[in-house]
């Protein structure tokens, strides 16, 4: 009788020892799957929505840091909360393109932190394009002698790339392509899902440019007022000739001279068609230009805030973000020189 009681006590404690082993190696696996996890913070919403399409099927947390509801980053003002997600992340994606500049100080705080920036393979592309045309409109000014050469020397030395690449399917592309490399050698545990993600997104975008280019391959000419700077790639990758540009903040500040000067310039040149956002299609600027030139507004969508009635009501298609609020800016562009 002793001996079945010490038996049963025997396989109670054995029980008991392997439920104890069992739970502290679940711990364990959840911790450590825990201390892999990786908090990733996005700069603005564009690198949010491409960074989390490379992520998906990862454990890892994306953060956008600046509130989905700003625009760009040019008048965004650091905040106290930002700083704290500055200062917890794991790595931080970057447009890169001097537009997180402003940060770079709060950033660099973190030395733990790895930055990737998602427009670096390409930059250096963007720079000589940019100083080719500085050129060709410095010769230009000359040659109209509107301006000293001083005044341009001085403008060109504080000229800056565009740093909206992201309204460019090609620009978009590079900028997936680099962020997902970057994953992969921060992260090399998941570097197949960053790769199989990237490969799915870089497809989705070369169909999407197959549609634009079956829907715009036929604009002649076309010609464009753009506000705000943000559609310059955009523009650019159809061909479209932007014969001016409103830099933001200057809208509510042009001179009657300066509005007379576009007016006049856009009736010279039989430009029909402006270009803006929503929130600037209202500008008094905007209404002038229309009562003095035989033109219509269309707004485009610069991808710079989150769209609650595409996440809410639509099925992504492609599962891609980026690729469904594209595909709309390229049907505004094809009604803006439809001739229906």
């Amino acid at each position: 009788m002793k001996k079945k009681k010490w038996l049963i006590l025997a396989v109670l404690i054995a029980y008991t020892g392997f439920i104890f082993y069992k739970y502290n190696e679940r711990t364990s696996v959840v911790q450590q799957v825990k201390d892999e996890r990786l908090t990733v913070v996005t700069s603005f919403y564009p690198m949010y929505i491409h960074t989390s399409a490379l992520m998906k099927g990862t454990p890892h947390q994306v953060v956008n840091m600046a509130d989905q509801t700003v625009g760009c980053l040019h008048d965004y003002q650091l905040t106290v909360e930002d700083t704290k997600k500055l200062y917890t992340a794991d790595v931080f994606v970057a447009n890169g393109l001097g537009s997180e500049a402003f940060m770079e100080k709060a950033y660099k705080q973190n030395e733990q932190m790895q930055v990737i920036y998602a427009s670096e393979q390409i930059e250096d592309e963007l720079e000589e394009a940019h100083e080719a045309e500085s050129h060709h409109e410095d010769e230009h000014l000359h040659e109209g002698d509107e301006h000293s050469h001083e005044e341009d020397e001085h403008s060109h030395d504080h000229a800056h790339v565009n740093d909206h690449i992201w309204l460019s399917i090609e620009g978009t592309k590079a900028q997936v392509t680099q962020i997902a490399e970057e994953l992969s050698k921060i992260d090399p545990t998941y570097a197949p899902i960053y790769e199989a993600n990237a490969k799915d997104y870089v497809e989705a975008l070369d169909a999407l440019k197959e549609e634009a280019e079956a829907l715009l391959h036929d604009l002649e000419s076309p010609k464009a007022v753009s506000i705000h700077d943000a559609f310059y790639y955009l523009a650019k990758e159809w061909d479209i000739d932007l014969v001016a540009t409103l830099p933001e903040g200057s809208y509510e500040n042009a001179s009657a001279a300066e509005i007379e000067k576009l007016i006049q310039k856009m009736k010279e040149e039989e430009v029909q068609v402006i270009f803006t956002e929503e929130k600037y299609k209202d500008l008094a600027i905007v209404k002038t230009i229309q009562r003095e030139v035989d033109s219509k507004v269309y707004v485009l969508d610069a991808l710079l805030s989150e769209d609650d009635q595409i996440l809410e009501t639509e099925t992504m298609e492609d599962g891609f973000v980026y690729i469904t609020r594209m595909r709309e800016n390229i049907k505004q562009i094809r009604e803006a020189y439809s001739n229906e």
